[in-house]
């Protein structure tokens, strides 16, 4: 007789008649375990995400990001590698550059601004911040995909550029055909966005063109840094909070698409400092109406101390300036980071958190505050995965190179991607300024609410007035219109869910030297964060909110917020008087009616399946057929936001599909469904009630969707 080895009797006897009790037992064990293991396991990460971010770390992954000079799109390899390296030590396997050959807008020849008298130059700008040079590798001063030009005219003060603006200098008969426009940039500014004066600086030189302008020069008024002026008694960095004015503030005027599609302005452009505005407006002193005499939005410039009055001029018959801007489309190659987590049983439900390296100059706050905040999120999560945590669905971490020339590298990845994206994502969780001031905003799909203020609700306040408070209890809870940096591409193209939030400074705050040569590590370590705590508070909430979504087994988002905020704009169009007897809007209201009376009913179901997670040890073998109704109802969830797709696009920007938002900067807010409210603004009548029929589709294809699943709560 051959006997079997021990090991083979033992398996024999498990595998024979006592199978069934065995395999019972087990299955019984594992079934009632596996709420309280998924409980103690979501308590145990909430705990590292809440502990492993630290200011040590913030300040020198900071400390290398900012390094001497500019790091436009194209000059970005190098931090990209190290990037990749520090998430692979962090404990991140799946960690790859994704590179693209792309163009890129930068300067052919060399700018010139200059003031000139009978032909003798009064004053050339330099075009470079006062604390940098070209040999510290630092662009000379220009604006993404701006026109070619070299022209000398007269020139006049526009104010910020608006059409109210030209209106007014209009009925004072102030000539502007033919001449060079001087404008206040209004970008990031708490005190214009409190008295909503925030004009993106694309349109400001679209509406000079309209004007018959033949150029545009912008500048930053220290009126945007509200009462922390010189003529205040603050002194500028660095010895001081109040703005250098020395620095230029540089950008885009819109992307590849717009370039390729035509909408961009034709007349040539360049950014200058506050320093070099004040000889040109020095030079009308005297020259037309005086701001001071006009309406009040013309009121407040705070160049005064200098000597500059604010007549609008135009300038003296032999006074003119010279602009010379030449661009070129040059070959170049963006490197994205991308980090991936394998998810578990939710797998092919992906959650991306991003944020992009790139930076108009050292960036210490836009982006790279975010950067890193960024890397203490992977660092955080890395620490789980060490601990032997896993996520239920996959996470996605990005670190993005190109955003500063219309997201090119997102864009990228993006439409690489756009099929699984639109099958799979989940949210998409944008940074772009993790700290320059103390003020939390956040701007997101209604969808997404629920998770930013959960998150807010835990992470405690670095700004308590009061013992004890939360981010949110400080904050209040308002979110803005979603939008802002590589958000714009992901609720664009795929319309992902998509969240984008910052700290950022309040009025009489420190003056945030945006874009410009200023933005450094020595900002951000005496004004912008001085105890990197907003950093670490960043990295909180971030990781909050990715853990959130991967871990829920149900979603964790509403429909019935969604629908409420439609209504809102709605109703808000009804307080702004933007609503017109030419286009009923009525069939708009009743769609948003009947999605909230479906949204209810459908996140009712959806919160039954959460608080069914916990069930009696008899109901144990219904998890089949309750996982196949949670599956589906996170589908619903992912797919509602694909519904306000509209395939053409917006009628001036094909590009971006959601009808409910147009691009907005993360500093400000797009007005929601922008298709409608701007020909409603505009009088075109027709073309109104075109978009408000297509905008009134989407939404009864969004009821339909929440609809055609409430068979699921009667099965319950």
């Amino acid at each position: 007789m051959i006997l079997k080895p021990a090991a083979s009797r033992q398996r024999s006897t498990l595998t024979g008649h006592k199978t069934g009790p065995w395999l019972l037992v087990i299955g019984l064990i594992w079934l009632l375990s596996r709420q309280w293991t998924s409980d103690d396991n979501t308590s145990e990460l909430q705990r590292t995400l809440l502990s492993v971010p630290s200011s040590d770390h913030a300040r020198n992954w900071s400390a290398y990001y900012t390094t001497t000079g500019s790091h436009l799109p194209g000059q970005g390899l190098q931090h990209a590698e190290w990037t990749e390296a520090r998430w692979k030590e962090f404990g991140i396997d799946d960690v790859r550059i994704v590179g693209y050959d792309t163009d890129l807008p930068m300067p052919k020849d060399r700018p010139r601004l200059a003031l000139v008298r009978d032909q003798h130059v009064l004053y050339e700008a330099p075009l470079v911040d006062g604390n940098a040079t070209e040999e510290d590798g630092f662009v000379p001063a220009y604006y993404g995909f701006s026109a070619d030009g070299n022209i000398t005219a007269p020139y006049v003060f526009c104010n910020f550029g608006a059409d109210e603006d030209y209106d007014e200098l209009e009925r004072l008969n102030v000539s502007l055909a033919g001449k060079i426009a001087i404008i206040k940039s209004t970008n990031a500014s708490p005190y214009l966005h409190a008295r909503g004066l925030e004009i993106f600086r694309g349109v400001q030189v679209a509406n000079a063109e309209r004007r018959g302008l033949a150029g545009v020069v912008l500048y930053v008024d220290p009126q945007n840094d509200g009462p922390v002026t010189e003529s205040n008694g603050f002194t500028p960095f660095p010895a001081g909070m109040a703005r250098p004015l020395t620095g230029i503030e540089r950008g885009t005027l819109g992307n590849i698409e717009d370039l390729n599609d035509g909408w961009l302005p034709r007349i040539p452009c360049l950014p200058v400092s506050p320093a070099d505005a004040i000889h040109l407006l020095k030079a009308l002193n005297t020259h037309g109406p005086l701001a001071t005499d006009m309406s009040d939005r013309w009121h407040g410039g705070a160049l005064g101390l200098y000597g500059v009055d604010y007549n609008v001029g135009p300038s003296p018959p032999d006074t003119s300036i010279h602009l010379l801007n030449q661009g070129t489309l040059r070959k170049g190659s963006i490197h994205n980071v991308i980090a991936t987590i394998p998810g578990t049983t939710a797998a092919n439900e992906i959650v991306i958190a991003g944020n992009h390296r790139d930076a108009w100059g050292p960036g210490a706050g836009d982006p790279n505050s975010g950067s890193a905040a960024l890397n203490e999120v992977v660092r955080s999560f890395g620490v789980a995965l060490r601990n032997g945590w896993r996520p239920h669905r996959t996470i996605i971490f990005a670190s993005w190179e190109g955003e500063e020339f219309g997201q090119i590298g997102s864009l990228h990845w993006i439409r690489e991607n756009l099929e699984w994206l639109t099958g799979s994502a989940v949210a998409y969780l944008n940074v772009v300024v993790g700290a320059s001031g103390p003020v939390f905003r956040a701007k997101g799909s209604p969808l997404l609410y629920k998770v930013v203020r959960s998150a807010a609700d835990q992470v405690m306040s670095p700004n308590q007035t009061v013992p004890g408070q939360s981010v949110l209890d400080v904050w209040g809870g308002m979110i803005g219109t979603a939008g802002g940096g590589d958000a714009i591409r992901f609720q664009g193209l795929p319309c992902v869910s998509t969240v984008d939030f910052q700290f950022v400074p309040g009025l009489g705050d420190g003056v945030f030297p945006y874009h410009t040569g200023f933005d450094t590590f020595e900002w951000m370590d005496q004004v912008g964060d001085p105890e990197w705590k907003h950093h670490v508070t960043t990295a909180k909430l971030w990781s909050l909110m990715v853990a959130n979504l991967a871990q829920s087994e149900v979603l964790d988002m509403s429909v019935t917020d969604y629908a409420a905020a439609i209504q809102g704009w709605v109703d808000e169009m009804g307080r702004n008087d933007e609503w017109s007897a030419g286009v009923d809007l009525s069939p708009l209201s009743n769609a948003v009616e009947r999605l909230a009376r479906a949204a209810t009913r459908f996140d009712e179901y959806a919160e039954a399946l959460t608080t069914s997670i916990a069930k009696p040890w008899w109901k144990i073998w219904w998890s089949s057929p309750r996982d196949a109704a949670v599956r589906e109802a996170n589908k619903v969830y992912m797919d509602f936001e694909r519904k306000f797709f509209y395939k053409p696009g917006f009628d001036d920007n094909t590009s971006l599909h959601h009808v409910m938002y147009g691009p907005s900067a993360w500093h400000n807010e797009a007005p929601p469904m922008p298709g409608l409210r701007q020909n409603l603004a505009s009088g075109n009548w027709t073309n109104a009630q075109r978009w408000r029929d297509i905008i009134t589709q989407r939404i009864d294809d969004a009821t339909h969707l929440l609809e055609d699943h409430q068979r699921l709560w009667a099965e319950l």
